[in-house]
């Protein structure tokens, strides 16, 4: 059997806007041996290059005949044939989100790097974020969860639709949060404003264990915002991924028991909350090398990637109906 690597040779596929801070980071981790690129467009590829000391290729083909391990940061309309390849020349693969286009090619992805023995871990980023990591240790049975990703618009991202692009980060949480909790009921309703697709979308997804998650995404704001907030038997939790700041307040007496009457502010007692500060982009980033070096396993899986990525589908299907109604 051949020995591992102690340094791992990654690629990225890709240099836009996130391939350009994947290739930043590996070039920056003393665990990477060397970093190869590849674009479309040659001129952004040896443009990323030169900045990060990496070597451009003229291929996909060719970048895989050197790497142990690549990001992939193309369009999603692209993740299948790039992960694919990559999967059949033995070669480990970190996806930006979502996981795919659609779960059908989702699972042939998840399919082919179970039988050549790769690692597949899916980019759903905020599960870096120090504040949700910090927020994760507090919540125990959320009753009720409500989301707001807002962004002001962009051409980027366009090729999925604002479920994919944005709200999947949260139903991603909402997910992750509920542990497996099975889906009973869900509608959504949406509006498209600058484009022929839905721009805003907000969802209604209730669970079998009680939970109620009210889940908005919009690509037309003029402020952006990220926030998502969990509310449960004697506990409210607010996360600001934008500023990674955590708000969370418990129940700590009986109001009957007060005396002169009710008094909020003596049964509720803010709670301390540490949050790591570190780059979300750089600890997802290790922890997938760590998980091709065989220390742990994939941080996001293929599975979960795809378990999103069925509820996006949901979302859409359910948003369509609405418009079809009209």
């Amino acid at each position: 059997m051949e020995a591992k690597r102690a340094r791992t040779r990654a690629g990225v596929i890709g240099t836009g806007r996130l391939g350009r801070e994947h290739a930043r980071v590996y070039a920056s981790l003393e665990t990477v041996e060397r970093l190869s690129v590849y674009d479309r467009d040659p001129a952004r590829a040896e443009a990323v290059a030169k900045e990060h000391g990496a070597r451009p290729c003229a291929s996909i083909e060719a970048l895989l005949a050197e790497c142990d391990a690549v990001s992939i940061c193309t369009p999603a309309t692209h993740h299948h044939a790039a992960a694919t390849s990559a999967f059949d020349a033995g070669v480990h693969v970190l996806v930006e989100k979502p996981i795919a286009s659609d779960t059908a090619a989702a699972r042939d992805m998840i399919a082919r790097a179970a039988s050549n023995g790769c690692v597949f871990q899916v980019g759903h980023i905020e599960r870096f974020n120090g504040a949700f990591e910090a927020a994760s240790t507090l919540i125990r049975h959320p009753r009720f969860i409500e989301a707001h990703r807002l962004s002001v618009f962009s051409p980027r991202g366009i090729d999925v639709s604002v479920v994919q692009d944005l709200m999947i980060h949260d139903i991603d949480l909402i997910l992750k949060v509920l542990a497996g909790d099975r889906i009973t009921e869900l509608r959504a309703s949406g509006a498209g404003v600058l484009t022929g697709a839905p721009d805003i979308v907000n969802a209604r997804i209730e669970f079998a264990g009680g939970c109620v998650a009210n889940v908005t995404a919009s690509r037309i704001s003029r402020e952006p915002l990220r926030k998502i907030r969990f509310f449960e038997a004697s506990r409210y939790v607010s996360v600001d991924l934008r500023e990674k700041s955590v708000e969370a307040f418990e129940k700590i007496g009986d109001p009957d028991r007060v005396p002169g009457g009710l008094d909020p502010a003596r049964l509720i007692r803010a709670m301390s909350v540490e949050i790591d500060r570190s780059e979300p982009l750089r600890k997802e980033i290790v922890s997938f090398l760590a998980a091709v070096r065989g220390e742990t396993g994939p941080a996001v899986t293929g599975e979960e990637g795809l378990a999103a990525l069925g509820v996006a589908e949901r979302v859409l299907e359910s948003v369509a109906k609405t418009w079809r109604a009209r």
